[in-house]
C-alpha cells in the first residue's frame, strides 16, 4: 500500500493490482493522517479495499451526457451525444476500463473510411477527450485511455472573409430590412451563429454600449462594444421586452437565408462562420492586436486567432521580425 499525489494535486492510495482509492484532499498532512488511518485498519483487517467499477459504455454515457446537458453548451452537448453514439456503435458496448487507445484507432478509422473531414474527425477527438477524462474524474477510471492521444494533421487553410465592398454587395441583394439587420449583427459582432440564436435584449447596454454573450461555445461570457451603426439598427427593433430573443428564427432558418443571398451576390461557398472570419480580420488588417481579437471572439486559446496574423498592417509585422529572441 502506498501514497501518492496526482497532477491534479489530489492525494491518492494505492492498494496493489492497479487498486487505488481517492483520497480527496490536495493536503499532504491530511493525507498522511488518512493513509496512516487505512494502515491500521489494514493490519486489523477492517479494510476494505475497493474493487475496479464495472460501468458500461451505454450507461457511462447516459450519465455524462445529463451531467454535459446541464453543464455545457447545447452544441457541446450534441457533439458529446453524436460522438458517444458513434463510439458504442463501432466498438460495441463494453466496460469501460476495457476501452483502449487502439478503439479509438477503430473509431478514427472508420470515420476515414466513411469520408468524414480530418477536421471533423479532431473534433470527435476532442469530444471524446472530454468525456473519459470526467470518467477518470468520477473514478470508473484509473486513467483516460485517449489522453495524449494526437489529432490527425490538417493543411491550415486561411481564413475566408469579405472585403468592405464584398459586404456591400451582399447587402444590395438582400431585400428585406430584417436580414439586412441580421447579417450586419454578424458583422458588427463576430458572433458564432449559435451564440447570435441566444442573444436577449437584456444581454444589450444601450447606456454601456456592450453586448454581453452569456452562452458561447466554450460556457464563458464575454462583453463586445457595440458598434455606432448596429446600435443604431438595435434601437429600430427594441420594444423593451428584456426577455425577448433578439432574432427570432432557428438556426437553420438562418442559415438557409442568409446563404440563398449570399449565393445571389454570386458568393456560392460562402458560410455562415466567415462573416466571423470577416470580423476578425477587418479588425486585424485596421490595426487592432491579436490580444484584442482573441477576446472579442472569445477564443480561448490565442493559438487559435494567430491565423488572422498575415492580415496584421505592415509596419505591424515589421515591428514582429525586430522581436530580438
Amino acid at each position: 500500500m502506498r501514497l501518492f499525489q496526482r497532477e491534479n494535486g489530489i492525494w491518492y492510495v494505492e492498494f496493489g493490482r492497479g487498486k487505488k482509492r481517492s483520497l480527496g484532499t490536495r493536503s499532504k498532512q491530511e493525507a498522511i493522517r488518512t493513509f496512516n488511518q487505512l494502515k491500521r485498519e489494514q493490519i486489523a483487517g477492517r479494510l476494505n479495499i475497493p474493487s475496479r467499477k464495472k460501468i458500461l459504455l451505454s450507461t457511462f454515457s447516459k450519465e455524462y451526457l445529463e451531467w454535459c446537458e446541464n453543464n455545457r453548451s447545447t452544441e457541446t452537448f450534441k457533439k458529446a451525444r453524436h460522438c458517444l453514439k458513434r463510439l458504442q456503435e463501432i466498438i460495441g458496448d463494453i466496460y469501460l476500463y476495457n476501452i483502449s487507445r487502439k478503439h479509438l484507432d477503430d473509431y478514427v478509422s472508420h470515420l476515414l473510411s466513411w469520408g468524414i473531414s480530418k477536421v471533423t474527425i479532431n473534433v470527435h477527438i476532442r469530444t471524446l477527450k472530454s468525456a473519459f477524462s470526467k470518467a477518470v474524474e468520477w473514478e470508473y477510471l484509473e486513467k483516460n485511455p485517449f489522453l495524449g492521444y494526437k489529432q490527425l494533421k490538417v493543411q491550415q487553410k486561411p481564413p475566408r472573409f469579405l472585403l468592405p465592398e464584398e459586404v456591400e454587395k451582399i447587402e444590395e441583394m438582400i431585400d428585406d430590412e430584417m436580414w439586412i439587420f441580421i447579417f450586419r449583427f454578424f458583422i458588427y459582432t463576430g458572433l458564432r451563429l449559435g451564440e447570435l440564436v441566444t442573444i436577449r435584449w437584456k444581454d444589450i447596454d444601450f447606456n454601456r454600449d456592450i453586448l454581453t454573450v452569456r452562452k458561447s461555445k466554450n460556457f464563458q461570457s464575454r462583453v463586445i462594444p457595440l458598434h455606432p451603426k448596429l446600435k443604431s439598427e438595435l434601437m429600430k427593433y427594441y420594444q423593451g421586452k428584456e426577455e425577448e430573443k433578439i432574432v427570432p428564427y432557428s438556426k437553420s432558418y438562418i442559415e438557409h437565408k442568409l446563404k440563398m443571398y449570399f449565393r445571389r451576390a454570386g458568393f456560392h461557398d460562402l458560410r455562415i462562420h466567415d462573416l466571423r472570419h470577416t470580423f476578425a480580420s477587418l479588425m486585424v488588417m485596421n490595426g487592432v492586436d491579436l490580444k484584442t481579437v482573441q477576446e472579442l471572439l472569445g477564443h480561448t486559446s490565442y493559438k487559435t486567432t494567430e491565423i488572422y496574423a498575415h492580415l496584421a498592417p505592415h509596419h505591424l509585422q515589421q515591428a514582429i521580425k525586430k522581436f530580438p529572441l
